[in-house]
């Protein structure tokens, strides 16, 4: 009999579209609400990080040969590393800080994924890289000008041509290594109001994070189907389990062998699983 888990941890790793991902209405909230009792989502989002510096902070995150590694990992950066690099019209060096080139992104982002394989020792590697969102650079400047009193003829920091660069540099990478990626950028870019999927031109509106979780739960299920979650109603033995009996299923003339049993069964091979009775 395998291990008994309690529930799997699917991991969120980024930046602040990361991060804020957890607010009301945003992407991760989402996955949370779908994911009600059959796996935990965590959130590793980092506000204002590009590659450079998580990958500083990798062996924290993704310790090597983690007793309970991550069932599931999503990695979504390069919206600050697309951050235009110096000499800007009237802007400081400061501006372009978060700045990574294009090269060391790829390899950052190549370093990240060989972080999770080593944090993942010989359990199941599941990886989906995300493509950083579009950028409105005319909504995103006057959000600085407004807020940060950058100077209304001042270059913007940031350009919708230069993270459509990063994005394709992230399908890249997942091309070069086999690894699923959800392209974020080309789901808001198509839309015709792709520029009202955001507060400030970078983060997204709950209406843009709506479509991030689209794209993430359509990605899963194409290539990680087993990570689906199940229910009551939809107790599939290849995706994941309850982690308790439905209170519908709970046998109330055998409560200690109704719970004895579920246990067993959800530590049985998927295939040996039957899918007429309940997890």
């Amino acid at each position: 009999m395998d291990k008994f888990v309690l529930r799997p941890r699917l991991l969120l790793f980024g930046d602040s579209i990361t991060q804020q991902s957890f607010k009301a209405g945003g992407w991760g909230s989402t996955l949370a609400d779908v994911y009600q009792r059959t796996g935990d989502v965590q959130l590793r989002g980092y506000s204002g990080y590009n590659t450079r510096w998580c990958c500083q902070i990798l062996p924290y995150v993704f310790p090597p040969d983690e007793l309970e590694p991550p069932a599931l990992v999503t990695v979504m950066l390069g919206a600050n590393d697309a951050n235009l690099p110096p000499p800007l019209k009237n802007q400081p060096v400061e501006a372009s800080r978060q700045h990574v080139p294009i090269e060391e992104y790829k390899a950052n982002l190549r370093t990240i994924l060989n972080a999770i394989k080593l944090c993942c020792g010989t359990r199941p590697l599941r990886v989906l890289l995300m493509t950083p969102p579009p950028c409105d650079h005319i909504a995103w400047k006057n959000f600085c000008v407004s807020t940060y009193g950058v100077p209304e003829d001042a270059d913007p920091n940031r350009r919708f041509e230069n993270t459509e660069v990063y994005a394709k540099a992230c399908l890249e990478v997942g091309s070069q290594t086999g690894t699923p990626v959800v392209d974020v950028h080309s789901a808001f870019a198509k839309r015709s109001n792709w520029q009202e999927l955001f507060s400030d031109g970078l983060h997204p509106t709950a209406a843009g994070d709506a479509v991030i979780a689209e794209e993430v739960l359509a990605a899963i299920k194409k290539h990680y189907p087993e990570m689906q979650p199940s229910s009551f109603f939809d107790p599939s033995p290849q995706k994941l389990p309850l982690d308790f009996p439905d209170h519908k299923a709970v046998d109330v003339g055998d409560v200690p062998g109704c719970f004895k049993r579920h246990i067993e069964k959800k530590s049985l091979p998927r295939e040996q699983r039957s899918e007429n009775e309940n997890l």
